[in-house]
């Protein structure tokens, strides 16, 4: 079976090359895992935590997170320059374990054996492997959703082998659970109205109480990207530092300085159920806002294979492939849900007068 090689050119992911006849699969392994980094959006890689200790050889091996833990710190004052320091403070560094034990497989069987001796079967092969890529990154975004609900509840989805099931038969979550904003939580004075953009402002002082790290992010539904683009409070932008670029550009950039990222994985708007549109991630629909911080949610996604081979009973060619991958939440302090906001702001500015989703001076 000899499949085309550009010996001409240094080929990189995506070209199918051989040594004496064989195919090689790392070559297409390095595109499908780069394929589903560039496909993830709760799970990318700004967003979450990818560092970890130990070796992986298969499912449902542990590895360890490495994280520190704020210690005591005190003040020793003024030390004269012959004086005793005392002893030093500690800085701890704990692990915490995380079980691999999820994935996601394709099998492909291919008719056409001679389309792969081309440069344009290589091309149909390298579309193939995208796509499948697309698929597995839906899944690991919607196994992070799923690993965020449980969090909510105060639950542990890591570990499990049922990924469907985010609320029952799973241990408690070792640091408690994610908190809840709402709008009693949002608004200080019952008389004033309420908007999306107080939600942010109050969800970003609940963060900084907490002392998180300041690489934060907000993942906002695209129902909410329009409310905060109506909103007064959010226009005037140039009293917050913001100069009002952001409006002028018509995109949500930055909030008060947090990154902002649209995604129709959030929100609980009408998915279009059409062949040519692209499947979004829909456990999460729950949920208007999500911020965090990047040491919050930890991904780890350290084994791929891929083999070919030629099914015994056809004269064809097939490819078979997995990815092993899991989640885990590791500080759940660090993260914030806000849910039904647009539902509790009218609910809000309906009983002080002030109309719906709408700022009573708008």
């Amino acid at each position: 079976m000899a499949f085309y090689s550009d010996a001409g050119n240094n080929a990189g992911a995506g070209k199918l090359q051989t040594t004496s006849g064989q195919f090689i699969p790392e070559i297409w392994t390095a595109q499908l895992l780069q394929d589903i980094e560039e496909n993830l959006v709760l799970a990318g890689s700004p967003f979450t935590n990818r560092n970890f200790e130990g070796e992986f050889r298969r499912e449902g091996d542990v590895v360890r997170i490495p994280h520190f833990v704020d210690g005591t710190v005190t003040d020793k004052g003024l030390v004269k320059a012959y004086g005793n320091i005392g002893e030093a403070d500690h800085a701890a560094l704990e692990y915490m374990k995380m079980t691999v034990a999820k994935g996601s497989s394709f099998h492909l069987e291919i008719d056409a054996l001679h389309q792969l001796q081309t440069k344009s079967g290589i091309d149909l092969m390298s579309n193939l492997v995208s796509q499948r890529a697309r698929a597995a990154a839906l899944a690991i975004d919607e196994l992070v959703a799923l690993t965020l609900l449980a969090a909510l509840k105060g639950k542990d989805l890591n570990g499990a082998e049922d990924r469907t099931t985010a609320a029952t038969g799973l241990p408690n979550l070792e640091l408690g659970a994610i908190s809840t904003v709402q709008a009693a939580d949002v608004n200080q004075d019952a008389k004033t109205a309420l908007s999306v953009y107080d939600y942010v402002v109050s969800m970003l002082e609940v963060l900084d109480t907490r002392s998180a790290p300041q690489d934060r992010w907000l993942y906002v539904s695209p129902r909410m990207r329009s409310l905060l683009l109506r909103d007064p409070k959010f226009i005037d932008a140039s009293q917050h530092g913001g100069g009002g670029s952001v409006v002028a550009s018509g995109q949500i950039g930055t909030i008060l300085g947090l990154p902002v990222i649209v995604a129709n994985a959030l929100g609980n708007h009408t998915r279009p159920n059409s062949p040519v549109i692209k499947k979004g991630n829909e456990k999460f629909q729950s949920v208007d806002l999500f911020m965090g911080s990047t040491s919050a949610v930890s991904v780890i996604m350290p084994f791929a294979e891929m083999a070919a081979y030629n099914p015994e009973k056809t004269f064809t060619s097939a490819v078979k492939s997995r990815v092993i991958y899991d989640a885990k939440v590791c500080r759940p302090e660090q993260l914030l849900v806000a849910q039904g906001v647009e539902a509790e702001i009218t609910a809000h500015n309906s009983a002080i007068g002030g109309g719906s989703t709408k700022p009573a001076d708008s």
